[in-house]
């Protein structure tokens, strides 16, 4: 069995074998037969796994920021001022959820080597993102027909800085996703390399759901 698979990896280049594990492994550094067909160690140099620790020291950062904001939300009680619901943010809500769940999608092909539905599944997040911000310059457009300015009081001025750094940060991740599709079709990247920058995209993407969650409760539902 040993020699029919190096037969066949020899054939093809690289590991035919669905979900096995040579798909998951990291180069060995003298370029043995679990190299991926990375002789020169380039899966090594940046190591990969920095990309998920730099992902977590930015997400550290950003959780400060907006619990230095909560703290100033809740010291100036901004809650007890009125505030509309903008009826836009239940379709928002449902649009970063639903690219959660295809972020997931996009993850289960690369895994599978579907590269055809790795894609797709990409730009169909991409896409729900973009539809979230779309619903969220019409969720402003609401507030503001509502007579709810960032300057009406301390509660709307919170909900449009929460929420404008939310889509600031959404942005971001939609480019980044942009940059992983470009990489992936155009680049130099090795498949490990591109399985840690798809991982540290998702951790990003999901970190953002659950913050979008979090700001509608306190802005909205805390009383």
């Amino acid at each position: 069995m040993a020699s029919q698979f190096r037969a066949e990896k020899g054939r093809t280049g690289k590991d035919t074998r669905l979900g096995s594990r040579g798909f998951d492994r990291l180069p060995r550094p003298d370029g043995g037969d679990d190299d991926l067909g990375d002789p020169h160690g380039r899966e090594r140099t940046p190591p990969p796994e920095g990309y998920r620790i730099g992902m977590w020291l930015a997400l550290a950062s950003v959780t400060m920021m907006f619990l230095a904001l909560t703290s100033a939300y809740v010291v100036n009680q901004a809650h007890i001022l009125p505030l509309d619901f903008p009826s836009i943010f239940v379709l928002s809500t449902a649009l970063i959820l639903a690219s959660s769940l295809t972020f997931e999608m996009t993850r289960r092909s690369l895994r599978r080597r579907h590269e055809a539905a790795f894609t797709r599944w990409l730009m169909v997040t991409a896409s729900l993102g973009l539809g979230f911000l779309v619903a969220q310059v019409a969720a402003w457009r609401q507030l503001v027909a509502g007579g709810f300015l960032i300057n009406t009081n301390r509660h709307s001025g919170f909900a449009y800085i929460f929420t404008g750094l939310h889509a600031v940060h959404l942005l971001g991740g939609i480019l980044g996703i942009a940059y992983v599709v470009l990489k992936s079709r155009w680049g130099s990247w090795t498949t490990i390399r591109r399985r840690a920058s798809v991982d540290a995209a998702a951790i990003y993407w999901h970190f953002l759901d659950g913050l979008w969650v979090y700001l509608l409760v306190i802005l909205f539902f805390w009383r």
